[in-house]
């Protein structure tokens, strides 16, 4: 027989249902201490509802205060770990160190940089990220081991140096690239560790590994930049590994830049027009061969945008970048860079558009 809708045993005969208010825990408490030694049968069944009731409401509110008290501990400690001191372009430049610093980005403060001492120690934590998420020869489901990395890139005609000059990846692809790593069990370098560590620190991660904003377009992405100290040539390569003061300044505006692109919805939007209403298709497909030929996967568009604006508008070693490279003339990409500083609106915070960027001022 169903029960009629409404309508419970208590309810029928009359006695009364405790509710979960303060005022009935308060209640029930004050009958628990009048009946405490008196005996059962004695104390009338509302009552010893009301005591029953009292205690296990007092205990569930006991456990609910002590898991407030830890969850807003943890939260503190978090936000302490997540206060980082933040540093201009022109800081970041003055500066160097001999290990791993970190700090946010003056111009942007959801961009989080490191500056590695060299190109080695960048590539220890950073190569196997770069391979995941841009190169075109590597899977994009699974992340290469040691001996598949290290067969890429002498592939490509890089060593470990090399294979990057700086990086750059929103909050959301750090948190793919330790989740594979995990589900891969894969034994990652120490400094793919301390990374993991840092980025844990710095907010960018949880400890359970998720991204602090999962997407680029939501308010309060956040991204990481890294580039390196200057360096000169290791004679016994094949390769050049030089990092002078010209390189150095061009790989962190390059790659401070990429961090723009993904914290700044309207930089991005900017980036898009810019790409698919103010480029030719001619200018374009140029642009995808040039960053197809330096290994970047040309199937990406959203990579093939981005890495367009940062050489384009940020990039001002022409060792690294020109305008032949790309097939076309000085006029031709001056031009270029000129209307895309003057059509980029400022940001909602009033930040001015240019970024001490090459063609940034009118021509």
């Amino acid at each position: 027989m169903r029960r009629k809708t409404g309508a419970s045993p208590s309810s029928r005969s009359g006695a009364e249902v405790p509710r979960w208010t303060p005022r009935a825990i308060a209640r029930g408490l004050r009958q628990h201490r009048r009946d405490r030694g008196r005996p059962a049968a004695a104390r009338p069944l509302v009552d010893r509802r009301w005591s029953r009731f009292a205690l296990v409401a007092a205990a569930l509110l006991l456990l609910a205060a002590i898991g407030s008290g830890i969850r807003h501990a943890t939260l503190k400690r978090a936000a302490a770990d997540t206060t980082l001191p933040a540093l201009s372009i022109s800081e970041w430049l003055a500066g160097h160190s001999t290990d791993w610093r970190m700090a946010r980005l003056k111009e942007h403060q959801r961009v989080v940089v490191i500056e590695f001492p060299g190109l080695a120690e960048q590539g220890a934590a950073m190569n196997r990220m770069a391979a995941l998420l841009e190169k075109a020869d590597a899977p994009r489901d699974r992340l290469l081991d040691d001996v598949e990395l290290a067969a890429l890139i002498a592939r490509v005609g890089d060593n470990s140096q090399t294979f990057y000059q700086g990086h750059d990846y929103a909050s959301s692809d750090l948190a793919r690239f330790y989740a594979l790593a995990e589900q891969q069990a894969l034994k990652l370098t120490a400094q793919e560790r301390r990374l993991q560590q840092q980025l844990r620190q710095a907010g960018l991660l949880s400890r359970a590994g998720a991204p602090a904003s999962s997407r680029s377009d939501e308010v309060g992405a956040q991204a990481l930049i890294t580039f390196t100290a200057t360096q000169p040539d290791d004679p016994a390569t094949a390769i050049d590994e030089t990092v002078d003061a010209v390189r150095r300044a061009s790989v962190l505006r390059h790659e401070a830049s990429h961090g723009r692109y993904y914290t700044s919805p309207t930089y991005r939007l900017h980036c898009q027009r810019f790409w698919r209403e103010v480029l030719s298709e001619r200018q374009r497909e140029n642009l995808r061969s040039y960053l197809a030929s330096i290994g970047y996967d040309r199937r990406d568009e959203e990579l093939m945008l981005n890495e367009a604006q940062a050489f384009m508008m940020h990039t001002a070693d022409t060792r690294a970048f020109n305008a032949a490279g790309v097939g076309m003339t000085e006029d031709e990409l001056a031009e270029l860079r000129w209307r895309f500083w003057k059509t980029l609106p400022p940001e909602p915070d009033g930040t001015a558009p240019g970024q001490d960027a090459p063609g940034s001022t009118p021509r």
